[in-house]
Formats: C-alpha cells, sequence, structure tokens
C-alpha cells in the first residue's frame, strides 16, 4: 500500500487535520483493524470515497485538483446590465 495525503476528522469535532495513509495505518493498528480491512480501506480512499471507521472520518486529499472548470465566479455579466 503506498503512502497517500488524508484529510481527517474525529467524530464529534469540527475540526480537521491532514495526515497520511501510514499514520492513519498505524492508528487503525491500534483500534483493532485487520489486514485485509486496511486494504479495504486504502482501496476505498484511492477510489475518492469517504471512510468512516473506529470514530475517524477519512479522505483522500487532492491537492493537485484543478477546481478552476468547476468553480466560477458569482457576478453580474455585463450583457444583462446591458439588455443584451
Amino acid at each position: 500500500m503506498e503512502n497517500m495525503t488524508l484529510r481527517v476528522n474525529i467524530e464529534g469535532r469540527e475540526e480537521k487535520v491532514d495526515t497520511d495513509w501510514f499514520a492513519i495505518m498505524a492508528t487503525l493498528k491500534k483500534r483493532g483493524v485487520d489486514c485485509d480491512s486496511l486494504q479495504r480501506i486504502h482501496a476505498e480512499l484511492n477510489a475518492g470515497l469517504k471512510v468512516t471507521t473506529r470514530r475517524l472520518t477519512l479522505a483522500k486529499l487532492h491537492q493537485d485538483m484543478n477546481l478552476a472548470s468547476i468553480i466560477r465566479e458569482v457576478g453580474t455579466y455585463l450583457g444583462d446590465a446591458q439588455g443584451i
């Protein structure tokens, strides 16, 4: 399993922290998650899914995601003001 950057939320808290898979894997092992479950969680995270287990919500952090074509600035279109 390769390492990846994760965004983690602890159940019942608003704060989110960024960490990596190896750190979370060690924590999950301490909380009793077996090897097969760890592999399944890793695969689900790689597929872009959010995973909730052992009071943690995990999501893969995509630092290179370009939102320019998804998010647009909200404003007045000049054509609307000119009656076009």
